[in-house]
């Protein structure tokens, strides 16, 4: 008798357990389209704020900040974000460029000597030039992180018009995309066709990468809770990396700021998405003693390329600045980098 009450105790406990695990939510298990509304705008404006703060900091203090008065990041991201998504039908403008030295103009010649140099692509169109298979400057082949893009998928005309509508706005009035055009291709005109052409771009190469089921192992050991030992894309909404590109970018992807320190270019964020680069790992910084400072310190670029993608440490291996001014590589460090904040916060906004 006493051995049927242990088993039927045992068979208690089992059963117990296992509804606990049930309500113990894993992080590759937890999907961005199962959390409520609340639940989702909060972990937009964490993200976003992680992603222009940086990921080392706690939950609490990246909430403090998102909620500081005059702080508008989050704030932006979530609203570009709704847009993507249909819950508003406009967004904020956005102001011009002006004579500020974070637009350097020795960083515009070498991202212009990349795409035209380097790339050597002839399109007429010059967006096309910012197409490439990457890694770029490597004879290493990654398949599985160019994968073929997706132009069919139900979201496609929708994204594709907003899109489309917010560039061919911006190309039109005094914005930060016409600026950044002009800047670059001061003798050249967009039609509405290459307008359009682009944001299907755009559109689709966000889509396939989040909805490519690409996973990352984590290829070092490391006490930083930031760096999940698995990356998965798909953790992250295709609206949100279109958000994140229109914040930082307006959609332009020779986009970049240069922090500047006693004249010093020390630091780069660059393309599309901003990833953030030390000024060492440039070309010209061995000729040019006001870019860089001989010291490679840990930024996002080369942090992420050695805990994911292969380089070793401090150096462009395989993985370069190159593949930063690209559209695909852009978006792969930025995907890669809001699934590290993904994962880090998670469990904090579905307690």
């Amino acid at each position: 008798m006493r051995k049927i009450y242990v088993y039927i105790i045992i068979l208690l406990l089992i059963i117990l357990n296992s509804s606990c695990l049930k309500n113990i939510p894993k992080v590759e298990d937890t999907n961005f389209s199962d959390l409520t509304n609340t639940q989702k705008e909060l972990l937009i404006r964490v993200i976003a704020t992680g992603y222009n703060r940086g990921g080392n900091k706690t939950f609490e203090e990246l909430l403090k900040y998102a909620n500081e008065n005059g702080y508008i990041y989050d704030d932006n991201v979530l609203e570009f974000y709704k847009y993507f998504v249909g819950e508003i039908n406009n967004t904020t403008k956005t102001k011009s460029l002006s004579d500020d030295p974070h637009y350097n103009p020795k960083i515009k010649n070498y991202i212009l000597n990349i795409i035209n140099d380097q790339f050597k692509n002839n399109s007429p169109n010059v967006f096309d030039n910012y197409d490439e298979i990457i890694p770029t400057n490597s004879s290493k082949k990654y398949p599985e992180l160019n994968p073929n893009i997706i132009t069919s998928f139900e979201k496609r005309e929708f994204l594709v018009n907003r899109l489309y509508n917010k560039i061919k706005e911006y190309y039109n009035t005094s914005s930060t995309f016409k600026s950044w055009f002009e800047y670059f291709y001061p003798n050249e005109n967009l039609t509405d066709i290459e307008i359009k052409k682009y944001s299907e771009y755009l559109v689709d190469v966000a889509y396939t990468y989040t909805n490519s089921n690409i996973e990352l192992n984590r290829l070092h050991n490391t006490s930083s809770e930031l760096y999940p030992s698995l990356i998965k894309l798909n953790h992250i909404p295709v609206e949100l990396i279109l958000a994140i590109i229109m914040q930082e970018s307006r959609f332009f992807p020779g986009s970049f700021r240069a922090e500047i320190d006693n004249n010093n270019i020390y630091a780069l964020s660059f393309g599309l998405t901003h990833t953030l680069i030390d000024a060492d790992f440039l070309g010209i910084a061995s000729t040019d003693n006001t870019i860089g400072d001989g010291n490679k310190g840990e930024r996002n670029f080369d942090l992420i390329s050695y805990f994911y993608l292969g380089n070793n440490r401090n150096e462009e291996t395989y993985f370069s600045d190159w593949d930063l001014v690209t559209i695909r590589g852009s978006m792969l460090y930025a995907l890669i980098y809001l699934d590290m904040l993904y994962q880090k916060y998670i469990t904090e906004v579905i307690k």
